[in-house]
């Protein structure tokens, strides 16, 4: 990766943005805002939120550029880092907000033995540009956006379901069976686009 000259140029900029070049600051949001907003569109479902958190997670980089390093890895990697914990930190924020609202009927509806701790999904499966299209567009026609949400930080952002019962603040039971329920529809909506990808 050190010959990638899309990584050079990250790593040019970057430095110049620690020096303050807002100049060299704006460059890297034009060439990396597409790519974190799609991340956060992912998570979140929502245009206006997915906006208001990706002008956040530049506003972060901003402020704590200094603690990128070569040394660490390339500065996307860093930037991904920063954009996970932002949409995390939101998320919780959401969900302590929307806790007096939320039902409670997704609990204790099904026994967890039927949904044991199954393998995520292999990483390799959304590498290729044309099979994560078709992920995310139908991640969007998901019903229910906590199930998309505890089925992408499994099988897309790789949590761990401890983590993920952290992060949304739910019984790890209850995590299984969003993700089981999100695994299960994704299925039926890409079976009627004709693919079988999810097993």
């Amino acid at each position: 990766m050190i010959d990638d000259p899309s990584a050079q140029e990250d790593t040019d900029l970057a430095r110049l943005t620690k020096s303050h070049d807002e100049a060299a600051f704006r460059a890297l949001f034009d060439k990396h805002y597409n790519w974190v907003y799609s991340k956060t569109y992912r998570m979140l479902g929502n245009h206006q939120d997915s906006e208001e958190i990706s002008l956040d997670i530049f506003v972060k980089v901003w402020q704590k550029i200094e603690k990128w390093d070569t040394n660490q890895g390339s500065f996307q990697s860093w930037l991904n880092v920063v954009a996970k914990n932002t949409i995390i930190d939101a998320i919780r924020k959401k969900e302590r907000i929307r806790e007096s609202l939320l039902s409670m009927e997704d609990e204790a509806e099904v026994p967890l033995s039927e949904y044991e701790d199954s393998k995520p999904t292999p990483d390799k499966q959304l590498e290729s540009q044309e099979v994560q299209e078709i992920v995310e567009q139908a991640l969007q026609l998901v019903t229910k956006p906590n199930h998309r949400l505890a089925w992408v930080l499994r099988h897309i952002e790789g949590c761990s379901i401890a983590e993920i019962s952290h992060i949304l603040q739910r019984k790890e039971g209850t995590v299984k069976i969003w993700i089981f329920r999100c695994a299960g529809e994704l299925r039926q909506i890409l079976n009627r686009k004709g693919i079988q990808l999810i097993h």
